[in-house]
């Protein structure tokens, strides 16, 4: 999807839109998104992209009107447009359409483009309720006649990036980056501030990953005026003063698992007979398993469960939880995917990197899982995505429930930490007793202090690194450090997380499938609802994910429901870095990033060797971080 604005003054609407590269810019999108049906419109002036919509669905037609490019406009659904002196482009690609049972409006709404219209009287009296009551992952270029002004939006938890750069002749808006550099007509620019959010261990996907090129943050909106300076607002936060009390465990349980629910649900949207979710043994991919069966059977539709096996790897084997799962389920039919065998133990092949970022990654073995839910009739995908988000907690939820005179806590964690093979006179220590000794007495006796924040840079960072990548850290939270650091904390998680490298992944890839994947936890309602809560909800004891157990239990087996051991794929990814290790090494002394300034380059490769030296040793997410970054920047600027 794209959209480009002209400055260009002319009443000949279809003679005022130059695109550089127009013919490689239409070639290229065509390559990237085969099933797509993209048509150029215009060749060699061509600035418009045009899915060949099915009829009924949409409600257009499949022929649209070129004698003028601001026709397809109206065609779209777009209110009745006067632009004198502005030409005004859009394109869409495949799958990104809506159903009006799934918007309720006073109007029809069958288009994006009618969507669009309407949504913009929303924004004035409720934006949160305004991205709330639409469909998930959708992206919205519309017109606001009030502020003569295009804006470009998408929901909250939306993995899709939407990015920008000025041009000579024009504004140009799209969710393809590739797009983006062959109109600019030069070589991307680095950021030096995106490399070092990355190789700091703690992306910002805020933060652009070249200059001149905007990205939009979550929960804001690009407005775009006359003067084509782009202008972002913020539409959809977490207030921190909205409070959810209930009288007993009950209350909590049952809104909990109706706002999930629906989530789960509204996910469900497929006129496909089978939803395939992936499902691993852990809490949350479970969770919205079961809760997919229950709300598919209902609908007389079946989900297939898609399980990864991982059989080089003992430590993140969970085929017995899977199999727990399908027997308490009673389901007889599941998709069982070996991941870390043949191919897949070479880190160059399983991990090639995408030009948006070292995160988004576009792995065969995502290619493999999206044909078998493709072979299946499927055409959309869930995932647990946004469990830990929104259902973990935060360890610090003991030491502030504390500090507000909860003694009980302390007992709590007595007893829980044999469960969890921790000390208890270390827990207590760290958890009360330090927090609660005076900043200034803590430092006159050499007291070391847990910091409610998270951020510490890795020793591979120069000093010019750590102050970019501090920098790119902070972002504007709402929540006081000192008087919430959990929800300070937590604030900082839902933002910034890791998570959304996997959901950008997933979603690069299933456009060339026509598929849909979609992440329930990632819900607006869900994220106000878990802020609101009392955190002692979402951790409690022994367990994290506290409210999440409590709401599952008997829905999931007791071996997945109230199991202790969270798997982590650290072991993997350490084998798997250790048996490339030769190839990466080299990969690892180039000299780009030390050149920048970035990278003190023998310090990161010491800290390499002592991983591939040790077989017992797991991988770090700093360093795999780094290694990713270096292999971006080989991959695209080599």
């Amino acid at each position: 999807m794209f959209l480009f604005v002209s400055d260009k003054n002319s009443q000949l609407c279809n003679k005022s839109a130059i695109l550089p590269c127009a013919d490689k810019l239409t070639t290229t999108l065509i390559n990237l998104y085969p099933n797509s049906q993209l048509k150029p419109l215009r060749s060699g002036q061509f600035a418009l992209f045009s899915h060949d919509f099915e009829q009924g669905v949409t409600g257009a037609s499949n022929n649209i009107n070129i004698a003028a490019n601001i026709e397809p406009l109206a065609e779209f659904g777009f209110r009745e447009l006067d632009f004198a002196n502005k030409n005004i482009l859009l394109g869409i690609l495949g799958g990104e359409r809506f159903c009006s049972e799934n918007y309720k409006s006073p109007k029809k709404c069958t288009i994006l483009g009618e969507i669009a219209s309407n949504l913009i009287d929303n924004f004035e009296q409720s934006p949160t309720s305004a991205f709330t009551d639409l469909p998930q992952q959708y992206v919205l270029f519309s017109w606001c006649e009030e502020k003569s002004a295009i804006k470009v939006l998408k929901d909250p938890f939306n993995p899709k990036p939407v990015y920008w750069t000025r041009l000579k002749t024009g504004f140009f808006v799209s969710t393809c980056i590739q797009a983006v550099a062959l109109v600019r007509g030069e070589e991307l620019v680095l950021s030096e501030a995106g490399l070092a959010s990355w190789l700091s261990g703690y992306p910002n996907p805020a933060i652009p990953m070249f200059e001149h090129v905007g990205v939009l943050p979550i929960g804001y909106e690009l407005n775009v005026g006359d003067d084509f300076t782009p202008v972002l607002n913020k539409v959809w936060d977490i207030d921190p003063n909205y409070k959810i009390r209930h009288q007993s465990q009950s209350g909590y349980t049952q809104d909990f698992l109706d706002t999930l629910t629906a989530s789960v649900d509204a996910s469900l949207l497929s006129e496909a007979n089978t939803v395939v979710s992936q499902m691993s043994g852990g809490m949350d991919s479970t969770s919205i398993t079961a809760i997919a069966n229950q709300q598919l059977k209902a609908k007389h539709k079946t989900v297939l469960p898609l399980s990864h096996l991982y059989t080089q790897s003992e430590k993140c084997d969970e085929h017995v939880l899977v199999d727990d799962m399908l027997s308490h389920l009673n389901l007889s039919q599941s998709i069982k995917l070996v991941v870390d065998e043949g191919q897949d133990r070479n880190f160059f092949k399983l991990y090639p990197v995408a030009l948006d970022s070292p995160g988004t990654v576009l792995s065969p073995r995502y290619l493999k899982e999206l044909g078998l839910v493709r072979d299946a009739g499927a055409d959309v995908m869930l995932s647990g995505n946004g469990g830990d988000e929104m259902c973990w907690g935060h360890s610090l939820t003991y030491t502030q429930r504390f500090k507000q005179g909860d003694w009980q806590v302390v007992n709590e964690v007595i007893k829980a930490c044999p469960s969890l093979g921790v000390a208890r006179r270390r827990a207590v220590m760290d958890l009360f007793i330090k927090p609660s000794i005076p900043e200034w007495l803590a430092k006159a006796v050499g007291l070391k202090q847990r910091s409610g924040q998270s951020f510490v840079a890795p020793v591979w960072l120069t000093d010019k690194a750590v102050a970019l990548a501090q920098d790119t850290s902070l972002i504007d939270n709402p929540f006081d450090p000192k008087l919430d650091p959990v929800g300070y904390n937590r604030y900082l998680s839902i933002k910034t997380t890791s998570t959304y490298n996997a959901m950008r992944s997933y979603d690069k890839l299933s456009e060339q499938f026509d598929i849909s994947v979609r992440h329930p936890f990632f819900d607006p309602h869900l994220a106000e609802f878990s802020f609101a809560i009392p955190p002692e909800q979402l951790i409690r004891g022994a367990y994290p994910k506290w409210l999440l157990r409590t709401s599952m239990q008997g829905r999931l087996p007791d071996s997945v429901c109230w199991n202790l051991q969270k798997t982590t794929f650290d072991q993997h990814f350490g084998n798997l870095v250790r048996e490339n290790a030769a190839e990466l090494r080299v990969m690892l002394n180039n000299q780009r990033l030390a050149d920048m300034g970035l990278v003190n380059q023998s310090l990161l490769l010491k800290e390499f060797d002592n991983l591939v030296n040790n077989p017992s040793a797991s991988l770090k997410v700093d360093l795999l971080y780094a290694i990713l970054t270096f292999c971006w920047v080989h991959t695209h600027f080599s």
